[in-house]
């Protein structure tokens, strides 16, 4: 059985939407409550009893942009799970119009005799249909949208989740699920940490013994996932981590990676490590960001290598420390050549800030190797993954919702006394170099669970919990939106979810 128990839940999710959300039709009139997640900057319309006056729209969808074709088909396929209906071409119910005077990412919709959808780019396009989505219902053969005008734009350019993959097996049909839950409320970044000690999950040609059997995906399952994405304008970052949490490197190849807990910072390493981030990148063509890990290395290890110890020596490398930046700054320069953008994990110190190229991203995660201040003041680009509220360690996470509805992603927190952020927090000066906030899920505890299909179940249902307060908080910075509120549109858009998922 592919859901869990905790799946129950969800019944009552829809029956309290029911009766809270049903539209009411009074003498020929159509209202309808609005519930959207995140809140659009602005939505203009007529407001009777708490409910907005709404019409009804045959059934169909013009769309004269051709690279706008992917969103809109993406977009039918969802109406038809959800609603039952197929939107034929007309210009009669949902018009795609292009208007370039709108800045990349926002959207406009504009109801009155047809619904009129405007974007500059697909990004936009996508973003509104994520809206139109939410608030269109079915009224017999028709559908029923409120008779509004929302004008919308994200404030965080970086709106992410971060799915563990790598220690406790997900079925290959989960993967579309948090696709479909970004597309939903609009996280543009999808990032699968793919491999750690437990399992490597991807394909490779040039490293055939790393793919963990039984534990890995193949190169016809990753490109149907990556379309799938990308139609959704869903970015998918994908995670390899090194030089630590390497133990599938180094049981399959140690002759290349070396057997001392760490991949070997040495020439034929770094050769080794340029065809797999090229292969990934080939898996990847629509990623722009590659993440390469960079954290919890067992650095000391080597020290105990006579290869390093002759890398170190060969290039003027004094101290350990130095080592660990110099491989950093190897392999986020190998990403550089294949014309894409690294990502690492905050995980050296400030020694390495000038020494890594600026143009690397930084996610900031337990403020132990660094202060984000540090990290921003050198120059970094920083997304705000803060261990306190955004961490998931399934099936025992600590925070809720509300809590990161009351979180900034200017501010970092931390339960662990080792932390800088313990106990007060850092609350960092609003910049546009914190560019989002990301949730991360990890399968710490999910490897205790009988199936990997009932781990994975439950581990989404604590991240649909979660990641509509944190496109809400993405979306909108400085978002004091009701709670109340906020959980109303969550019982009618999660429900919205559970029809919408892949098959």
């Amino acid at each position: 059985m592919r859901r869990s128990a905790k799946c129950t839940l969800l019944a009552l999710s829809v029956c309290l939407f029911i009766s809270y959300t049903s539209c009411v039709q009074k003498e020929g009139n159509y209202s309808m409550k609005i519930n959207v997640i995140p809140n659009p900057k602005e939505l203009v319309g007529t407001v009777t009893s708490n409910s907005y006056q709404s019409s009804l729209y045959p059934t169909q969808l013009t769309c004269n942009e051709n690279t706008w074709e992917i969103a809109a088909e993406a977009f039918q396929g969802y109406v038809r799970k959800v609603h039952g209906i197929d939107l034929v071409e007309g210009k009669k119910g949902i018009e795609l119009i292009k208007d370039d005077g709108l800045q990349s990412g926002s959207y406009k919709i504009k109801c009155d005799k047809n619904v009129k959808l405007y974007a500059s780019d697909v990004t936009g396009i996508q973003s509104g249909f994520s809206t139109i989505l939410q608030i269109m219902e079915k009224s017999g053969t028709e559908m029923l949208i409120p008779d509004v005008t929302i004008s919308d734009n994200a404030e965080g350019t970086y709106r992410g989740l971060m799915v563990d993959l790598a220690r406790n097996w997900h079925p290959y049909e989960f993967l579309f699920d948090y696709v479909d839950l970004c597309y939903l409320y609009k996280i543009n970044r999808l990032q699968f940490h793919f491999t750690d000690d437990q399992s490597y999950t991807l394909p490779s040609d040039s490293f055939p013994k790393l793919p963990t059997e039984d534990r890995h995906y193949t190169k016809e399952q990753i490109s149907k996932l990556v379309d799938y994405a990308n139609a959704r304008g869903v970015i998918i970052v994908p995670e390899i981590e090194v030089p630590g949490h390497c133990a599938q490197f180094l049981s399959k190849y140690p002759e290349i990676f070396g057997k001392n807990g760490i991949i070997c910072a040495e020439e034929k390493a770094f050769e080794a490590l340029d065809k797999i981030f090229g292969e990934l990148c080939e898996m990847f063509p629509y990623s722009p960001y590659i993440h390469i890990g960079g954290d919890e290395a067992s650095i000391s290890n080597w020290r105990s290598c006579s290869g390093c110890k002759k890398y170190m020596s060969d290039n003027n490398i004094k101290l350990i420390e130095d080592l660990y930046i110099d491989f950093v700054d190897r392999v986020t320069k190998i990403i550089f050549k294949y014309g894409r953008t690294p990502i690492v994990w905050e995980g050296f110190s400030k020694k390495g800030n000038d020494k890594i190229a600026k143009d690397v991203i930084i996610i900031g995660w337990e403020s132990y190797y660094q202060n984000p201040k540090d990290l921003l003041a050198s120059g970094f680009r920083v997304i705000n993954a803060s261990w306190k509220p955004l961490y998931i360690v399934a099936p025992s996470t600590s925070w809720t919702p509300a809590e990161i509805l009351d979180w900034s992603i200017y501010g970092w927190q931390h339960w662990w006394e080792k932390s800088m952020a313990y106990p007060d927090g850092i609350q960092v000066e609003p910049t546009d170099k914190v560019l989002g906030g990301q949730i991360c899920v990890w399968g710490d505890v999910l490897a205790k669970y009988d199936s990997s299909e009932e781990a994975a179940a439950d581990e989404l249902v604590l991240i649909r919990e979660r990641i509509p307060a944190l496109a809400e908080k993405t979306w909108n910075i400085n978002s004091t939106r009701n709670k109340d509120n906020f959980m109303n549109s969550y019982i009618k858009i999660n429900a919205l979810y559970e029809k919408m998922k892949a098959d």
